[in-house]
């Protein structure tokens, strides 16, 4: 997993804190479709799936999740990204799929060919800012969920990079807690000598 630290600033100029944006290396297998929940209903919860385990769920439109489901974007696997900063009651975070620009408008233009004819504004508008210096990202994020892990559960309580990653690597994993107490054991015995 890479890392790239990130300065978020809310509205304020003096409200800023430090924030990170960690992804996989490799693209992950993501299953989506509706969730049924009692607290959003008429199916408006999409769930996230890894290995068929839920590790995420958002509340958005059913139309939006049908749509999501109709362009076919979670075919072949996808980065994953995790974007996390310190705000009470500990550490706030938002999973992402990554999904190719390219793929996302190549499967709306299938899904709706018309769109091909119409100038779209994003092209007008890079078209109008060759100028600029700043490049447009490769990938559209597509919020899964937001995850919070409580301060007293830290793990690594001064680095927030080392903390996303952790928080990643368990969303993925599915934080074997045989594997943890393994590792421990491993790490006291390596202490002890």
């Amino acid at each position: 997993m890479a890392d790239d630290p990130l300065d978020f600033t809310s509205g304020d100029e003096d409200d800023s804190r430090p924030a990170v944006f960690v992804t996989t290396r490799e693209p992950i297998k993501l299953v989506v479709s509706h969730l049924e929940d009692p607290r959003a209903p008429e199916s408006s919860a999409l769930a996230a799936y890894i290995d068929g385990r839920l590790v995420a769920r958002c509340a958005m439109p059913a139309e939006a999740i049908d749509r999501l489901i109709a362009l076919r974007l979670f075919d072949a696997p996808l980065p994953v990204g995790l974007f996390a900063y310190e705000e009470a009651p500990g550490l706030q975070c938002r999973l992402f799929a990554l999904v190719p620009r390219e793929q996302l408008e190549e499967a709306a233009h299938e899904h709706e060919p018309w769109k091909a004819s119409v100038p779209s504004y994003e092209a007008s508008a890079s078209a109008s800012d060759d100028d600029d210096e700043s490049e447009t990202p490769p990938y559209e994020t597509i919020l899964l969920g937001h995850i919070v892990r409580f301060a007293k559960d830290r793990k690594h309580p001064d680095d927030l990079a080392a903390e996303a990653v952790d928080i990643l690597q368990k969303i993925l994993t599915g934080g074997d807690p045989l594997h943890d107490a393994d590792k421990r054991a491993i790490d006291d015995l390596l202490d002890s000598l």
